[in-house]
């Protein structure tokens, strides 16, 4: 299903999907990604690197929330604001059946955790479990955030915005 609407000085479109919790659906929805960030004409590395980000959540909600035959979804926004700012979020919603299923309050504490083990010597994260998530959300992303999801299980949620003209990674 897709819905345009007028924001305040934006134009969003918002996507809605519904998927398996099955592998073979998580290439779909990356496919998708990358025609949303053809549409905006949003070059790499930005576009390679968010359909990363967005395989990784996916997989993520197939993988430890859910468990095979769930119906998990996500939700995409995306736009350009009248200064021509890039601006993309993304949602996940899993079922919380998952072996490794986790609730907001829980996942919000671990990030905090991360957060701080985080050796700011020489900027590695020294710990092993969930190191990639918050990697990436400092280096790629603005924010990351994590809430209870009307699925029952745990919404996990990224944005971000791209001035114009910026296809640069700043130090990966």
């Amino acid at each position: 299903m897709q819905e345009v609407y007028q924001k305040k000085n934006t134009t969003t479109i918002e996507y809605s999907i519904d998927f398996c919790a099955d592998h073979a659906q998580s290439k779909i929805i990356r496919d998708f990604v990358g025609l949303i960030f053809d549409y905006y004409n949003i070059n790499y590395p930005w576009r390679g690197r968010f359909i990363l980000i967005a395989d990784e959540l996916i997989n993520n909600a197939i993988e430890h929330w859910s468990i095979k035959g769930d119906i998990d979804s996500c939700i995409i926004r995306a736009g350009k604001s009248k200064d021509k700012e890039f601006f993309i979020e993304f949602e996940v919603h899993d079922t919380g059946k998952g072996k490794d299923a986790k609730d907001a309050e829980h996942m919000n504490e671990i990030k905090a955790e991360k957060m701080e083990e985080k050796n700011t010597e020489n900027g590695v994260y020294m710990a092993k479990r969930w190191r990639w998530l918050f990697h990436i959300t400092e280096k790629l992303v603005d924010t990351l955030s994590f809430f209870e999801s009307p699925k029952g299980g745990l919404a996990v949620k990224i944005e971000k915005r791209i001035p114009p003209n910026d296809n640069t990674l700043a130090s990966l």
